[in-house]
């Protein structure tokens, strides 16, 4: 097998990585979000919670950290998918959904520091139940409200991958261009919700869309894979 044959092969094998890995955390989001874990307002009377209630919240900080998990994974697959495009545009792109990774993980500290300080009342001697709701109500607040500065990195860099994308048509180019518009409205959205706080409920309904395309681009790469005829081709005519 050839350097070049070799290469093609490695790219598509790393697609495959980043479709499973889009699959994954798509899969634990969708338990995080409609799965029966209890919300921290659960925890607003300072007391703990029952053991189920304490089994389920434990499965959601799970199931949070193996979706940051394979965000790192695929921003690492996708840098290896795009680099033959354009390194440095590849880079800046799993750059930015590292820094989603890291802050995500920061922020289920902050969620599990509000449960920890329910469930174990020695780490906080000091405080009455009365203060240690208020603490979980900080906590769950910004938690609540931090959660948008992480769609921010996570827009940039997916414009960037989807636009490497629509360049190499290493996918369909309307996947690509429909990949280009979600991720800048996911940022957009974000960016309006950290500045007007008030307006969240009322734009919620167009996060949906992106939701959407990443189911179809996780089965996508992962089943049906990339075209990599056009641009190895380019390149070896241009050789």
């Amino acid at each position: 097998m050839s350097a070049s044959q070799h290469s093609e092969h490695s790219v598509r094998r790393m697609a495959r990585l980043a479709g499973l890995s889009y699959l994954c955390y798509s899969l634990a989001g969708v338990y995080i979000t409609f799965g029966p874990i209890p919300g921290l307002s659960t925890l607003l009377s300072g007391e703990a919670p029952p053991a189920g209630d304490e089994f389920l919240f434990r499965t959601g900080f799970l199931a949070e950290m193996v979706m940051y998990t394979f965000v790192v994974v695929s921003a690492a697959a996708m840098y290896a998918v795009l680099k033959p495009v354009s390194q440095g545009t590849a880079l800046v792109g799993a750059f930015c959904r590292l820094i989603e990774g890291a802050m995500g993980a920061t922020f289920i500290v902050f969620k599990y520091a509000a449960f920890a300080a329910v469930m174990n009342p020695d780490l906080s001697p000091g405080f009455s139940g009365e203060e240690r709701s208020a603490l979980v109500t900080l906590l769950r607040d910004v938690y609540g409200s931090t959660i948008y500065f992480l769609l921010i990195p996570m827009a940039v860099g997916g414009v960037l991958y989807f636009a490497l994308f629509f360049r190499a048509r290493f996918i369909p180019r309307w996947l690509a261009v429909w990949g280009m518009v979600t991720y800048l409205v996911i940022g957009t959205l974000a960016g309006v919700i950290v500045l007007f706080p008030s307006v969240r409920e009322h734009v919620m309904l167009f996060f949906i869309p992106g939701s959407l395309f990443e189911w179809v681009a996780a089965f996508w790469l992962l089943f049906a894979g990339i075209n990599t005829k056009y641009w190895f081709g380019r390149s070896k005519t241009a050789a």
